[in-house]
Parts: C-alpha cells; sequence; structure tokens
C-alpha cells in the first residue's frame, strides 16, 4: 500500500485508506512514520495517531524512491506533519506541521 514501508494488518490499512483520501482532498500522499499513542481498535479497524510526511502529489514518486529505502529521506523535511484522529464511530483526520529544531 502507498504510504506504508511495511505490512500491516487488514483493520489498520482500513485505517490508512481514510487517512489516503483525507490527504488526496488537499492533493497530497501520506507517507507514515511511526505510530505515535492515541490507539484505538475496534472490529472493523486499528486507529492511530502518526508522524509521516505529507507529500504534494506530483512529487510522491521522487519521495517515495527515498522512502521505501528507510530511514529519514534527507531534504523533504519540510512535509514532516503529525497525523491526528478523532471520533471513533467516523474518524476525522487531520495534518498538523511538525518542526524540527536544531
Amino acid at each position: 500500500m502507498v504510504g506504508l514501508r511495511t505490512q500491516e494488518g487488514d483493520k489498520f490499512e482500513r485505517f490508512f485508506e481514510i487517512v489516503q483520501r483525507e490527504a488526496l482532498k488537499n492533493k497530497k500522499v501520506f507517507f507514515a512514520d511511526s505510530g505515535e499513542g492515541h490507539i484505538f481498535e475496534n472490529e472493523n479497524m486499528e486507529y492511530s495517531d502518526l508522524t509521516g510526511w505529507l507529500i504534494p502529489v506530483e512529487k510522491a514518486v521522487d519521495f517515495e524512491k527515498e522512502y521505501i529505502k528507510g530511514g529519514d529521506p534527507e531534504g523533504w523535511y519540510d512535509y514532516f506533519c503529525w497525523m491526528k484522529w478523532e471520533n471513533e464511530s467516523n474518524p476525522k483526520i487531520s495534518f498538523e506541521p511538525c518542526y524540527f529544531l536544531g
């Protein structure tokens, strides 16, 4: 699945599809880095806040080449963000900038 480096379970992938649909509303693709807690699971989905890169669609292919290698893709820090969810019955997804210090 685009935006994931590792194989995930069906429940998480269903949730991640919602994340990607929200990203596409802004003509972007979300590439997950790591889970950040706020976990909830029901019979259909597994939710989690995430950090990752919110990349414009037109740059996604170039970014993905670096992303699949693992680690921190250099030169893409401006796109790093928090992905947060709320509302267990009808997930609402938001993306917030995540600034690096140093």
